[in-house]
């Protein structure tokens, strides 16, 4: 079974679920209606996806991506975005998972002031994550990735998933020493990496070498189990979405069989059992 751990929707329908008007949209966002997406899934062999919520269309509005899981719970999870700063982080995840029945929080780094990783401010949003048994994905830049050791730690019980590995530019292969601070995390049993086709794109501009040398030292470091794949579509769109797939299992095929049967599915399934 494939299931793709990281995409995102947008709901054509702006008066039903109107964008945030605060912000300036992504400049990737465009519309991409769940029904849209199952089709794409079933064309391209994906069975699974967990729904990731739109922070560039959306913000803290996590309205169609809970909808849609909830219509649709035999195909997706959701996984929503709450302020983190905020004094009533805990409660308004609490709302989310208890009435909305998403599955899963993300935290996003990139606001004004940037958000750090390992403010104590935080600790509360991460305490109830842990106590809700939810997994929580980090989108934030690669120089934030050392702090994340905090959190690791203070929080042993929470499983804390790397959306696009932190970003790392991947430009120094075949050795990636820069990177190491990624690898430096396998010591917290707790920590998973999540990577998109565009990590694989990074690090294949060091070469065939490079891109073997980079993913075979993720497995080797980590374990398969501990790692999965997802398109980021359609922020991630200079292919289609069937591109995507096909592309990274082409790019990964030197893996194990049951290396790539973990990367592309059961890590996923094991973080959201619910989707089996």
């Amino acid at each position: 079974m494939i299931v793709e751990s990281h995409c995102h929707i947008v709901s054509p329908d702006q008066n039903k679920y109107p964008r945030d008007l605060g912000m300036k949209p992504a400049t990737w966002v465009r519309d991409l209606s769940a029904e849209e997406l199952i089709a794409l899934n079933d064309a391209s062999g994906v069975e699974r996806a967990i729904l990731v919520q739109a922070f560039g269309a959306y913000r803290y509005d996590n309205s169609y991506v809970a909808y849609t899981a909830a219509r649709y719970p035999e195909r997706f999870v959701a996984v929503c975005v709450v302020d983190a700063l905020k004094p009533d982080a805990a409660r308004t995840l609490d709302y989310w998972v208890k009435q909305r029945g998403v599955k899963g929080v993300r935290i996003v780094t990139w606001t004004e002031p940037e958000l750090m990783l390992d403010d104590p401010l935080l600790d509360p949003l991460w305490r109830r994550a842990s106590e809700l048994q939810i997994p929580v994905c980090v989108l934030t830049n690669f120089h934030q990735v050392p702090r994340l050791e905090r959190v690791l730690q203070h929080f042993g019980e929470l499983c804390v998933a790397l959306d696009h590995l932190g970003l790392p530019r991947l430009d120094d292969g075949p050795d990636f020493s820069n990177e190491q601070v990624i690898f430096d995390l396998a010591r917290f049993r707790n920590f998973y990496g999540k990577f998109s086709s565009w990590t694989i794109a990074a690090a294949a501009k060091n070469g065939a070498q490079g891109r073997v040398e980079f993913f075979r030292g993720l497995v080797d470091t980590f374990g398969a189990h501990r790692l999965m794949w997802g398109t980021n579509f359609p922020a991630s769109n200079d292919r289609s979405y069937q591109g995507f797939v096909d592309y990274a299992q082409e790019q990964l095929s030197f893996l194990l069989p049951d290396e790539r049967r973990w990367i592309f599915g059961e890590t996923a399934l094991n973080l959201w059992p619910m989707l089996r």
